[in-house]
């Protein structure tokens, strides 16, 4: 009954009959409810790994963050360099070949934006984005590695439609490690299409264009039914680093989410700066009186590590002579495109 109810109401919002927007429960993705029973073994899929003479497969590997490829830092600390943007969920059902069965669901309401049935022209394999609105603006989830899509681009969904069923399409796995990886994110730059490398095929919802955080917190936010508030969510996020940039108006980003800008609305700023992450996630937005001719780091949490192995390769050095990678600028330059131009060179080009 609730999701016959569910889907009346998206069916009236999409007659022009809209709801406002409201904060979200997120339901699991998959029949696979280990995460609730704290059985994180059974819930995520590992990754085979081998360090320092010892093979193991951590399910650790299938949680969001750094945590993959393993290093020894210079306090002898154990550290990862290799950014996990999503979550990897287990399958519970394979057939007779060892195939997965299992369906795979929107976590919330929303509106199928994109569906990529070509497998090998996305490292996603097949995959399907799902736009959900809320309060704060609007954010998305990402559904990968698929073996078979069951919606199109404009459809409806609730928690009870079958998006697809879960597989190992994609770059890297195989059928033993069938799995489906998860993201939830912001979009980056509507423009995103005008800009981006000519080797995308997947338009705006690329997932360079969606900047993800981690699906677990708002899955166990929502365990026993509650609403989730992405403006309290993020104000529980801590800084990693600091980016003061040049003001070029109102970005793109800022316009879509702008429950993230902290100074007072109508005041015209010389600068921005941003505080991310260590995953790159934008936090906060602040008002600077300093004019910047280029995005220029102005704090960085030090780290026993050098500064581009936590970061995604977006900052380099230690903290005290922190600096953005080429990397780091073209992603900064990707908040900042706006009306055909950077307002700083794009390190891309010779």
């Amino acid at each position: 009954m609730r999701h016959i109810i569910l889907q009346v109401l998206i069916l009236l919002s999409s007659l022009g009959f809209a709801q406002a927007a409201q904060d979200l429960v997120y339901r699991l993705p998959t029949l696979n409810d280990a995460l609730f029973r704290g059985d994180n073994n059974g819930f995520y899929m590992y990754c085979d790994r081998n360090f320092e003479g010892v093979h193991s497969q951590p399910w650790e590997a299938g949680t969001y963050g750094m945590v993959r490829n393993p290093f020894r830092a210079s306090n002898n600390q154990v550290m990862f360099s290799r950014m996990h943007e999503g979550i990897d969920v287990k399958p519970l059902q394979r057939d007779a070949a060892g195939e997965p069965l299992d369906e795979v669901r929107p976590i919330a309401p929303g509106r199928v934006v994109h569906v990529n049935d070509s497998p090998g022209s996305s490292n996603y394999g097949r995959y399907v984005v799902v736009q959900h609105r809320v309060p704060e603006g609007k954010i998305y989830s990402l559904y990968a590695h698929l073996a078979s899509v069951a919606c199109t681009v404009g459809q409806l969904v609730g928690t009870g439609n079958v998006l697809g069923i879960m597989g190992h399409t994609g770059v890297g796995l195989d059928r033993v490690r069938s799995h489906l990886h998860l993201e939830i994110g912001l979009l980056i730059n509507e423009d995103y299409e005008k800009f981006c490398p000519p080797s995308n095929k997947q338009g705006m919802y690329n997932g360079l264009n969606l900047i993800g955080f981690n699906p677990t917190d708002l899955l166990m936010m929502s365990k026993d039914g509650a609403p989730v508030s992405l403006t309290h969510y993020f104000s529980t996020l801590k800084e990693h680093y600091r980016v003061r940039v040049p003001r070029i108006g109102t970005m793109n980003f800022l316009k879509r989410y702008p429950f993230l800008y902290k100074g007072k609305r109508g005041l015209r700023p010389k600068s921005l700066d941003i505080a991310f992450t260590y995953a790159g996630v934008p936090i906060a937005f602040y008002p600077s009186d300093e004019e910047v001719s280029q995005p220029t780091i102005i704090s960085c949490k030090p780290m026993p590590t050098l500064q581009q192995n936590c970061t995604v390769n977006r900052v380099k050095n230690s903290s005290k002579d922190a600096a953005l990678t080429r990397s780091g600028l073209n992603y900064i330059n990707q908040y900042l495109w706006l009306e055909g131009r950077y307002p700083v060179p794009d390190s891309t080009q010779p």
